[in-house]
């Protein structure tokens, strides 16, 4: 006679098998606001209370003029037609939710708390990104999208803020340049001999703190939210922090409101703020068009 034999398995007893949720949450990363704190935010104060535009006057050097003897040749006077620099404040950005009371009274994680952080991060986000998109405008370039960068490229930027005088009265230039590059790029640069090894670069570390230093001077930063016009490519910079400005009329502010035809509570935060390239008077006596020479475009990885 044949014996048969019955167990017990997840499937005969599913129901006493419970599933459990986690504690802690995955939270999406937050990226690093870099650009943002190394540009120039001096034009902001003047517009905080009110309007939404911010006029700059540029001002222009003046011209030697060689002055004739006797006094048939008198001096000539010189006016130069100056012209401005706009900020437009017109950039009003929010992030908000709406959650119902019965979430709130069930889930066994405060999603309100969670997500008014995340408000934070949203706009500060926004900031990054308009100002990221400005760089691609940028007229100096070096370098190709898709291709490492060199010593000699990094040099070749040097030299154009060099030609445009930011860089006369010291060979370092100091807290108020960058370079921000994208991931890629600055790992590259930290298989760069010359940017890694001690024996050129004190600062350069890139086996035990990924560090590369300054490059020629040049406090070197990086960001994940750079400009990609394609897969492999970003758009860095080498820059003075005078090449682009921020105006931030109206920090975040987040306000609530209770919505009874929805039972559920409405969180919202924005801001209002202008970016800009910057352009300058040429140095040329007597004026002309202005310039964008305060910064420089890094095509690469």
């Amino acid at each position: 006679m044949a014996v048969t034999d019955a167990a017990i398995t997840t499937s005969t007893h599913a129901v006493f098998i419970p599933e459990v949720w986690a504690d802690g949450v995955l939270e999406a990363a937050e990226f690093a606001a870099i650009i943002q704190k190394r540009v120039t935010r001096e034009y902001e104060g003047e517009i905080r209370q009110l309007g939404d535009t911010v006029h700059i006057r540029r001002l222009s050097n003046l011209t030697t003029q060689v002055k004739g003897s006797g006094l048939s040749n008198p001096i000539t006077f010189e006016a130069i037609s100056e012209s401005e620099q706009v900020i437009t404040i017109a950039t009003h950005e929010y992030a908000a939710f709406l959650i119902e009371d019965v979430v709130r009274v069930q889930a066994d994680v405060d999603l309100r708390s969670r997500y008014e952080r995340k408000i934070g991060y949203a706009l500060s986000r926004g900031r990054e990104v308009a100002l990221a998109a400005l760089i691609p405008g940028l007229s100096q370039t070096v370098g190709t999208y898709g291709l490492e960068l060199s010593p000699e490229d990094y040099l070749a930027g040097w030299q154009k803020l060099a030609e445009a005088g930011l860089l006369e009265t010291s060979p370092d230039p100091g807290a108020d340049f960058s370079i921000i590059l994208s991931p890629a790029a600055y790992a590259v640069a930290l298989r760069t001999e010359i940017f890694v090894n001690r024996l050129y670069n004190s600062e350069g570390d890139a086996i035990s703190r990924a560090r590369v230093g300054d490059i020629y001077g040049f406090p070197v930063f990086v960001s994940n939210l750079l400009h990609s016009p394609a897969p492999g490519q970003h758009a860095c910079v080498m820059m003075h922090r005078g090449c682009f400005a921020l105006a931030v009329q109206r920090e975040v502010a987040v306000r609530s409101q209770y919505l009874i035809r929805h039972l559920a509570d409405g969180v919202v935060g924005w801001n209002l703020y202008g970016v800009a390239e910057l352009a300058y008077p040429p140095e040329r006596p007597g004026g002309g068009s202005p310039v964008d020479n305060r910064g420089v475009l890094l095509k690469t990885v």
